[in-house]
């Protein structure tokens, strides 16, 4: 169950609105703050921006030229820019009673590596993606039960300068299914489903990921932040991932052993040899992923991030 952050479930309640920019390239990013603005015991979602308290425009800038942002007759303006790409958003300038600008793509990576934060300016947040009640495995199996000792379903497709570091992590897992003789049926490296981010959850996917013992994942080569980390997370699997930033500026960050793998994507020996020992020490990793499972669940939810911005801007309001 969701610990819903720190903000007090005695405080007072807000009404909501998501504000429609009128594009609709956004829909998993939607449905994320549909659920977490629909169950947080302190909000309430209502359909017009006139009946709310607070005004929230999630953006994810795939199509600029066509998004409106909220006028200035509304208060209370929260901006969540889930674009990816260290830019500001285009439009910023436009609202004129923003209380919160939260941006989920806030380091700039080379070739999967961190070099900077995208901005020093301390009004723009770090925000990050997070599990969602689809995503979560009700019935986890024992590792002794799932039939794939590693899974990576990262694209490979060198064409996209996003996926480039991902296909050099498909090529590490390779490199250790062949070393180690692993059995055909024994892993899962490749593609499988439909979903993507303007579909939603393939539940053949899902059953891979809930089958899995290790889960493989990265981020793309740019910048930090998918859908896949909580979707491996929320299996009950142990996940490695490359290192990231964002998961230690959330309340309550993953820990290195003890909730998933962090590893290095430039140390493909380094990644072997991990990998390695999780799959020699099963009972040890069976630990740490039900702990992350446990983590995410409690911490890393829809809710959360709404209790998340609460705490960012409760004093701003003007009510």
């Amino acid at each position: 169950m969701s610990s819903f952050g720190n903000a007090s479930h005695q405080g007072r309640s807000y009404n909501v609105n998501l504000w429609d920019d009128g594009t609709y390239c956004k829909l998993r990013e939607t449905m994320l703050n549909t659920e977490g603005f629909s169950l947080h015991p302190r909000t309430n979602l209502v359909h017009s921006p006139d009946d709310a308290d607070i005004i929230v425009w999630v953006s994810t800038r795939g199509y600029t030229e066509g998004e409106v942002p909220p006028p200035s007759n509304y208060s209370n303006v929260v901006l969540l820019d889930y674009s990816d790409g260290c830019s500001l958003h285009q439009s910023i300038g436009q609202v004129k009673h923003l209380v919160g600008h939260f941006k989920r793509s806030f380091v700039l990576r080379r070739d999967g590596v961190f070099e900077s934060n995208c901005t020093t300016d301390q009004s723009v947040l770090p925000f990050a993606y997070s599990g969602v009640q689809a995503f979560v495995n009700h019935k986890i199996n024992s590792f002794k039960q799932r039939k794939y000792v590693v899974t990576n379903m990262l694209r490979n497709n060198v064409r996209q300068l996003s996926d480039i570091r991902r296909k050099i992590i498909v090529d590490y897992t390779k490199s250790f299914v062949r070393k180690h003789s692993l059995r055909d049926g024994t892993y899962y490296i490749g593609n499988l489903g439909s979903g993507g981010p303007t579909t939603g959850f393939d539940n053949v996917y899902l059953e891979v990921l809930a089958n899995s013992k290790i889960i493989v994942t990265a981020n793309p080569a740019a910048w930090e932040g998918d859908f896949r980390l909580w979707e491996a997370l929320l299996s009950g699997a142990l996940v490695f991932v490359d290192r990231m930033a964002i998961l230690d500026w959330m309340p309550h960050s993953f820990q290195h052993e003890k909730h998933l793998i962090m590893y290095d994507p430039m140390n493909q020996a380094e990644f072997e040899n991990m990998l390695e020992y999780y799959v020699k020490n099963e009972a040890e990793a069976e630990a740490i992923g039900l702990r992350g499972y446990e983590h995410t669940l409690a911490h890393h939810m829809t809710t959360d991030r709404v209790s998340y911005i609460l705490n960012n801007i409760e004093s701003k309001l003007e009510l």
